[in-house]
């Protein structure tokens, strides 16, 4: 913020920057920024936002996508805990996002005509915004920011053909683990594609059904976002977090089996009608909870059995010096007063070269080594 110099010596604010004053850390020409191109991607993109909205909110949506409403909402918590390296990151704007944007606008008119795919039309609307952000505040901003773009994926709904796809083997390991599950139990049951034929209670011959429903799917996109936002809220390396997120898919996996064969012990032992009707729905929410816990396990392994190593040598370095400076001080005479005050980190003292004195010749016997010519020495005269 610049300042004026008044007439008296005072100093006072620029009555321009003054107007500019920040919102929640981010400046009000900022915000308007910011406004401007929500009004405008929204009215681009509106009739796909209100098809998905009628889809996947959780008053008069399908079931299967009732956690879609909390994606974004993570992903705005996301931005605020980062808060602070987002205003630290440099907002340079790349020109490269304008590509991203525009391909993503490109798939989004393919998903319309003339490949007519809504998911195709939804996937193009999360390119496009990931390009639109990189183009106005660059790939060091992006580095923190990608990661609420790229979890709305977690948000969009598959097309049918697809979720049946993916939906059906899931019946069949349900159905197949359930049914060695009872026998296990001591209860005959046999399988054929995706039903259960087994003894009920009373002895009464039994059908269950494993419907789409039943296939666990639903648990694996809700246990998938779940276990996102446990990895990337928390201080974990990226390795760490896709570990994280990937084992959500098996954990999912098999609390949906225990779940199927639960309802079959229940419906064997306990009760017919009870199986099928509150319990039936009851047993699902029950198996979330061992879901939870497991996930929350994988990152406490994940946490205390793994070690991460420093990349950044200069971070290292400043880390080492600045413990030495800390722990190295230096004390002052009693005499003087001083106060111990820190110095700087030195390095430890070289040990000591004993060095040989040089060697030194005795003197020479006078009147036998010759002058200097090289002459031999001369006899003495004798005196007569």
């Amino acid at each position: 913020m610049t300042t004026a110099i008044s007439a008296s010596g005072s100093t006072q604010l620029d009555p321009i920057e003054d107007q500019d004053q920040s919102l929640l850390g981010i400046r009000r020409s900022s915000w308007l920024k910011v406004v401007t191109v929500v009004a405008l991607f929204a009215l681009l993109f509106w009739p796909n936002l209100r098809r998905l909205w009628d889809k996947t909110n959780p008053f008069t949506g399908e079931p299967n996508w009732s956690h879609a409403i909390f994606i974004p909402l993570v992903g705005l918590y996301y931005l605020w805990v980062n808060r602070e390296q987002l205003r630290a990151a440099k907002v340079k704007p790349a020109w490269s996002g304008l590509g991203i944007a525009l391909f993503g606008i490109l798939f989004f008119g393919y998903g319309i005509y003339p490949g007519q795919n809504d998911w195709f039309k939804d996937i193009g609307m999360v390119i496009a915004l990931f390009g639109v952000v990189t183009l106005l505040c660059g790939w060091e901003v992006m580095r923190i920011a990608w990661f609420p773009i790229i979890f709305l994926f977690c948000a969009l709904p598959w097309p049918g053909l697809l979720y049946s796809k993916i939906a059906s083997p899931l019946q069949e390991l349900a159905a197949g683990v359930a049914v060695k599950t009872l026998q296990v139990a001591n209860v005959e049951a046999m399988r054929f594609g995706t039903k259960i034929i087994m003894v009920g209670n009373h002895n009464a011959v039994r059908t269950l059904n494993v419907a789409e429903a039943c296939s666990g799917l639903r648990s694996l996109m809700t246990f998938v976002s779940l276990a996102a936002m446990l990895a990337f809220l928390s201080a974990r390396p990226l390795w760490a977090k896709i570990v994280m997120v990937v084992t959500a898919v098996p954990i999912a996996i098999f609390c949906n089996v225990m779940r199927v064969s639960g309802q079959g012990l229940l419906d064997r032992y306990v009760s017919q009608q009870l199986s099928e009707s509150f319990a039936h729905q009851f047993v699902g929410v029950i198996m979330l909870i061992p879901a939870f816990f497991l996930i929350l396990l994988v990152g406490w392994i994940l946490q205390n059995l793994f070690i991460d190593e420093v990349d950044d040598k200069a971070a290292l370095k400043t880390k080492v010096v600045r413990a030495r400076v800390a722990t190295t001080t230096v004390t002052a005479p009693a005499s003087t007063g001083a106060k111990p005050q820190a110095a700087e980190a030195q390095l430890p003292p070289r040990p000591a070269i004993a060095i040989r004195p040089a060697m030194t010749l005795p003197p020479r016997p006078k009147g036998l080594a010759g002058d200097r010519n090289g002459n031999a020495p001369r006899a003495p005269k004798e005196k007569p």
